[in-house]
């Protein structure tokens, strides 16, 4: 609780392994595999970010919220869950941290794509 208002951070950590490529990228360079993981936060946060404020529009609290604030602060909870649903969790401020890591690539070398690209260089 801020200022006598709920808020909310969530954390996400996602980890992941790229198994097949049908594009041609170099996924044996540090570099590329930074800026897969650097899209992959992006992309997971928007959606995140989208199903929460679809969430405070049908004032449906799916993610359980509520019980978050009614765990960590009972006292406050008791103000608050009267108008939960209709006041605060439609107006809910929610921080959103991401983070995600490619652990593995399937292909230890470059892809066949890859090369082709190369050679039309």
């Amino acid at each position: 609780v801020k200022n006598g208002q709920p808020h909310i951070s969530v954390h996400a950590r996602v980890e992941g392994d790229i198994g097949e490529m049908e594009v041609p990228v170099d996924i044996t360079n540090p570099k590329v595999i930074t800026k897969i993981e650097q899209a992959l936060r992006k992309e997971i946060k928007k959606e995140l970010q989208k199903a929460i404020e679809h969430a405070q529009k049908d004032k449906a609290d799916i993610f359980g919220f509520g019980e978050v604030v009614h765990r960590t602060r009972p006292n406050q909870w008791k103000k608050l869950e009267v108008e939960w649903s209709n006041l605060y969790f439609p107006k809910l401020n929610v921080d959103i941290t991401v983070e995600a890591y490619v652990r593995r690539a399937g292909l230890r070398n470059k892809s066949f794509l890859s090369g082709i690209k190369e050679n039309q260089k």
